[in-house]
């Protein structure tokens, strides 16, 4: 499913963007999601406005880093920034059930509005009334209410429900991964935080036994079935903090991308320490994790920052700087370190020694 338009950016309208989340008859329970991206095609800056119920709800800013809408709108400034995102309480909404939530965008000018276009609506259903608040540090907690179906997994692990953009961004973290860690046809491996099985999808038949680890039962359930035709796969939920259950020196690389994002920096050097323990002597892994020192992740901070703190989504995403992932490795007892930093990403592998 694509969501892009594929002609030039002069055939576009002024606006164009898409509704994410929520989905036509999706439900939800302590909080709504509603996420999506806008662009105006003259590069101009874009807000969106929440309907709830016909009643204006609540006015976000673009500012997420969307680099599927980059890839497709290549010429027009500020695309690599058009996502939105915001998390609406149970306890904010009206007391009923059912909410009919309309998106829509406008690009603000002189006090008004130079050009408006609705990006979607959905009537959603609130499954129960628990309000309790979603830590963050409840892993599981907050993957399982994110990854009910195949389609929300999708979007929680990707931010975009464009399976172009799925496909090309597992080939292309599977080739890094594998380039990296020199992987091998004779290698067992592991994956922390395997999802939807986005990239062991593209892993899985060049190693000889590839297993799969996540927090979420529901993910878990997802990436079985995309990789169900592997007789080389295996799979084990984790309990949120460590790889228990997972004997010592039992793989020869470990890798987790996406990953580091949603944990606190405690839990991602308990993972790294984890790492080194569970590899062979001269076992090789992988980490990653988008930049805080360039443009498009302090821009990402920038928009988390404008948030209310008690809107912030238990999953928000949570940039790293290359010193920090570097560290961990060091502290954890690698050696033959490798940090690659660009302008968005950092990548690191590393090995232990024999």
């Amino acid at each position: 499913m694509n969501f892009f338009r594929r002609a030039p950016s002069s055939d576009l309208p002024v606006l164009t963007g898409h509704l994410d989340q929520p989905r036509p008859g999706a439900s939800f329970a302590a909080q709504l999601t509603v996420s999506g991206w806008a662009l105006a095609t003259t590069g101009a800056p874009v807000r969106v406005r929440i309907y709830i119920d016909g009643e204006r709800f609540t006015e976000v800013v673009t500012g997420v880093s969307r680099p599927d809408v980059a890839s497709h709108f290549p010429s027009i400034p500020g695309a690599e920034s058009a996502g939105f995102e915001t998390i609406i309480r149970r306890s904010k909404l009206p007391p009923r059930d059912t909410f009919t939530v309309v998106v829509e965008a406008f690009i603000p000018q002189n006090g008004g509005e130079a050009a408006r276009r609705i990006l979607g609506e959905a009537t959603v259903t609130c499954a129960a009334h628990d309000i309790s608040p979603v830590r963050r540090a409840d892993y599981r907690g907050v993957w399982e209410a994110v990854s009910e179906t195949p389609e929300q997994a999708v979007v929680a692990v990707c931010g975009t429900l464009d399976l172009a953009e799925y496909e090309r961004s597992g080939i292309e973290t599977a080739n890094a991964i594998a380039h990296l860690t020199g992987l091998g046809p004779s290698d067992s491996v592991l994956e922390i935080g395997c999802g939807t099985g986005r990239i062991g999808l593209h892993l899985a038949p060049r190693c000889a036994l590839w297993t799969g680890a996540d927090v979420s039962s529901n993910m878990l359930r997802h990436a079985a079935a995309a990789l169900s035709r592997f007789p080389n796969v295996r799979f084990q939920q984790l309990n949120g903090y460590d790889l228990q259950g997972i004997p010592d020196a039992s793989f020869d690389v470990v890798y987790s991308s996406s990953v580091f994002m949603h944990l606190d920096e405690w839990d991602r050097y308990r993972y790294v320490t984890e790492m080194y323990r569970v590899l062979r002597p001269g076992g090789r892994c992988y980490y990653d994790n988008f930049n805080l020192l360039g443009d498009s992740g302090w821009e990402f901070f920038l928009a988390n920052a404008r948030l209310d703190p008690l809107d912030r989504p238990a999953n928000i995403s949570k940039s790293s700087t290359p010193q920090e992932l570097e560290c961990y490795a060091r502290r954890a007892g690698f050696t033959d370190i490798f940090v690659g930093p660009n302008t968005h990403w950092i990548q690191v592998a590393a090995k232990k020694p024999y």
